[in-house]
């Protein structure tokens, strides 16, 4: 038998509290998207082997599941596409989910996605990622529970996300965002968020954001999620120099409001952002980015819509 698993991508559009003082932490805003992928087949062997992409972060996530839950590691897995890297798409939980997944189907390991994810390492600040490998759609997550912090945040919102919205994304040719240790490092500098900023981000959330995603309000999202990242990356200014990751970033969001975006950002640490369009603006915006930064620093682009299912999981025979 082989298992075949085939992810969603995440843009990670902000986060709700950090500040603390009610005993949770962070709690996330995202969504999931339909390319890039992360596409795992994995299948019983004598001996273990990984080939494909990103064959060494592979070889170290196999093994993580193999210590965790106490399997021989007598698999091959074929990493046939991967997200790229530290670009603020989701990479590291969505591969790591895609080979626990993978795994757990061919050693009849019974746990949760929740439960995969902390094994896994994942959810260090956020589900967001954990539950768009698992449900897709747009989610909100509770925060971290600051009095134990190895519980799974709740997911306290998902929604389908409108069909008829599409997402240009861009990925700059510029600096990788931050990811592990030096995430890490930039977390515990971080001053306390002002509580009326989260307030802020509580009041565009709960009555603006979230209502406009029920109702297909394009114009009413857009400008609360603008509203949201510029709170959320002032803040994030301390680490970043910036509201966003670099000058040419936080110009690129510009262009991106120019040219007809109803509301723009950047995902996680970047250098990944997006503009949020209605589909019959994509092809003509993909043009207009894609010559904005050929003439600058490069990079890809490119129109993805949203996932609304999660992770594809299928049994394959050999």
């Amino acid at each position: 038998m082989k298992v075949y698993v085939k992810t969603p991508a995440r843009l990670h559009l902000g986060l709700v509290d950090l500040n603390g003082d009610l005993g949770r932490m962070f709690g996330g805003l995202g969504v999931g998207i339909n390319q890039p992928n992360v596409v795992v087949e994995a299948q019983q062997s004598e001996a273990f082997s990984v080939i494909g992409q990103q064959t060494e972060l592979a070889t170290a996530l196999a093994n993580r599941f193999f210590k965790a839950y106490k399997v021989p590691p007598k698999v091959h897995i074929n990493v046939k596409e991967a997200i790229p890297a530290h670009v603020g798409l989701g990479s590291g939980t969505q591969t790591a989910l895609a080979i626990a997944t993978a795994l757990a189907k061919l050693f009849n390991v019974k746990a949760s996605v929740q439960e995969l994810s902390l094994a896994m390492g994942r959810a260090r600040r956020t589900g967001v990622g954990t539950a768009i490998f698992e449900k897709g759609g747009f989610v909100v997550d509770g925060g971290k529970n600051t009095g134990c912090p190895t519980k799974f945040p709740p997911l306290i919102y998902r929604q389908v996300f409108p069909k008829e919205w599409r997402f240009i994304v861009a990925v700059p040719n510029i600096n990788k965002g931050l990811a592990n240790h030096e995430e890490i490092r930039a977390f515990n500098k971080l001053q306390k968020m002002q509580a009326s900023e989260v307030a802020k981000i509580c009041h565009l959330t709960m009555l603006k954001l979230l209502p406009a995603i029920a109702e297909h309000d394009i114009e009413s999202f857009g400008d609360a999620l603008t509203k949201i990242q510029v709170i959320t990356g002032g803040y994030f200014a301390q680490a970043q120099s910036g509201t966003y990751s670099s000058q040419t970033a936080a110009e690129c969001i510009e262009f991106l409001h120019s040219i007809g975006a109803y509301g723009a950002g950047q995902s996680s640490w970047g250098p990944a952002l997006y503009g949020v369009v209605k589909q019959e603006q994509a092809k003509q915006a993909l043009s207009k980015v894609k010559a904005y930064l050929s003439k600058g620093v490069g990079g890809q682009v490119f129109v993805a819509k949203a996932n609304n299912t999660g992770a594809s999981i299928k049994l394959l025979e050999d």
